[in-house]
């Protein structure tokens, strides 16, 4: 999900830094039987969430890893100096690039299948190949496979790798991209790292742990936050009211008209507007935090604040949505760039919208939090029976009159 990642950049460092502490200090021999078999109990888990939560590209990386350990620890452990290890090492970033690049799918497209497949045939090539030295297999593949022997290659395909998941992950903020690069190091901690199987598997397993990091933060911004506008949710709200102590208020706004906005102008325009609005709540004043309330309601919270000491906060951010015009696509604009600029038909319309709010504190008879935002959502209703594009707080005086 856009706009995701910071949690999973912050603590993916985490497990990958302490398998590589453990790794160069060596594990217990009682601790080995556990950790031989983490990455492969963790793919297990990622594959059921990956496919439970249509995650499709994550069950993808989750495999090639367990893979990946299952091949350390087996056939490449009893031929270190055979071709398996180079092959490996080259086909894992390669995958993730892929998985980086791709944009999601449900697990069971054709296109992850594929890629599962993909997975399992790779695993065959290296153990296939990966025999001894002198195999017939090997001196088959002549000057790729001295190629693929070449340490910097193996370097150079993870720097690459590296590269191209940093540019996806900075084009998409997306969690799974963040924990792609943590994947990538632990895996180059693992397969270039020279310090055994045990300090392998040990990398594997934090690389597994940083998709489930990923999902973690995927999993939470999809229940907290709004996608569209990147406000949080209104489960956020709740979150939020249920800790309160104190002094506050909540504002309530609505966006004038909006259902006839939208279908004058199209559902386009209606969610550029919407982001429009979300943009202007997010910088208002007074210690307010705004969130997603559903459809085109808002709401601001101020904790520690009351009503009338938040009233010239709501009526700037108010008057500068009202004095927003900004553009909408025209109907005949292309969806794409065309590579010959045509003559503009007309020239584009500049709109405006305007914002109705309702203004709530808790008072002697409005102890609770759910009754304060009931009175606010009443006082949204007193300033859009007033007119509209005005703030009204709980025991102001207006005339209801027609629009």
């Amino acid at each position: 999900m856009r706009g995701a990642g910071k949690f999973t950049i912050l603590t993916g460092a985490l497990p990958v830094a302490v398998a590589w502490v453990v790794g160069l200090s060596g594990l217990p021999m009682a601790h080995r039987p556990v950790s031989n078999v983490l990455a492969e109990v963790l793919a297990v888990l990622l594959l059921v969430l990956g496919w439970r939560f249509r995650r499709g590209r994550l069950a993808v990386a989750a495999l090639a890893i367990a893979v990946a350990n299952f091949l350390v620890r087996g056939s490449l452990a009893e031929h270190p100096a055979a071709l398996g290890g180079p092959i490996l090492a080259f086909l894992l970033p390669v995958t993730l690039v892929v998985l980086a690049l791709l944009p999601e799918r449900p697990i069971d497209q054709p296109l992850i299948v594929a890629l599962l497949a993909t997975v399992v045939v790779e695993s065959w090539l290296v153990t296939i190949v990966g025999r001894a030295g002198t195999s017939p297999s090997e001196q088959a593949l002549g000057w790729v496979g001295e190629l693929l022997r070449t340490p910097d290659l193996a370097r150079l395909a993870f720097l690459i790798a590296g590269f191209f998941v940093a540019l996806a992950f900075a084009a998409r903020r997306g969690s799974f991209e963040g924990s792609l690069l943590w994947v990538i190091a632990a895996s180059a901690i693992a397969l270039l790292g020279g310090r055994g199987p045990h300090a392998a598997t040990l990398a594997l397993s934090a690389a597994q742990i940083a998709l489930l990091l990923g999902l973690i933060e995927d999993s939470y911004r999809l229940a907290y936050h709004d996608e569209l506008t990147g406000l949080p949710g209104r489960r956020a709200l709740e979150e939020a009211l249920r800790t309160l102590d104190g002094d506050y208020a909540i504002a309530m706004v609505d966006i004038d008209h909006f259902k006839r906005f939208n279908d004058r102008h199209g559902h386009s325009a209606g969610d550029q507007t919407l982001r429009m609005v979300a943009t202007e709540l997010q910088g208002v004043g007074g210690g307010g935090r705004a969130y997603r309330y559903g459809g085109e309601e808002f709401a601001i919270l101020f904790p520690g604040a009351n009503p009338a000491g938040v009233r010239d906060a709501l009526e700037l951010v108010r008057e500068k949505i009202a004095g927003r015009r900004f553009a909408i696509r025209a109907p005949d604009r292309p969806q794409k760039k065309p590579e010959q600029p045509r003559k503009k038909s007309r020239p584009p319309r500049l709109i405006s919208v305007s914002v109705s709010i309702g203004l709530a504190g808790p008072n002697a008879r409005r102890k609770g939090s759910d009754s304060v935002l009931r009175a606010a959502d009443k006082a949204l209703y007193r300033a859009k029976n007033a007119g509209r594009n005005r703030l009204v707080a709980t025991g102001d005086r207006v005339t209801a009159k027609k629009t």
